[in-house]
């Protein structure tokens, strides 16, 4: 059974995640140096989260299809997506075995991994929010 019932709540726990990484200074600081735009490409249910800091001074999030372009773009399941934020995956061998296939300059978006690593009790929080309103 998939972590998540379908897309809207995917995007609900999403959402939820981005609102409160972007209120985090230090982690999102880190990524809006980056300037990247990442597209996380999700199935089982299928999604599109698209995380723009290119403009080095805001982190814009869009949830399903949108005409920013991304600079790199991460496909995976969802259920890997959920396992990634909960601090269980390691996202190189994730590539290497092609759980995440990826576009564009990866090793740009790898470099960003300990910048989200505080993220990960953050989308404990989240999760746990969520069970205790189901």
């Amino acid at each position: 059974m998939p972590v998540f019932a379908d897309t809207e709540a995917l995007y609900k726990v999403m959402d939820e995640l981005w609102k409160r990484i972007i209120v985090d200074k230090d982690i999102s600081q880190r990524l809006l140096t980056s300037k990247l735009v990442v597209r996380f490409v999700y199935r089982d249910p299928e999604g599109l989260v698209t995380i723009d800091g290119s403009d080095g001074q805001t982190i814009k999030v869009t949830l399903a299809q949108c005409d920013t372009r991304p600079i790199v773009e991460m496909r995976m399941k969802s259920d890997f997506a959920h396992s990634f934020w909960m601090g269980r995956e390691n996202v190189p061998m994730a590539l290497m075995q092609g759980k995440i296939v990826s576009a564009g300059p990866v090793q740009r978006a790898l470099a960003l991994l300990p910048a989200v690593r505080p993220a990960f009790s953050i989308y404990n929080k989240v999760i746990e929010d969520f069970e205790r309103v189901a």
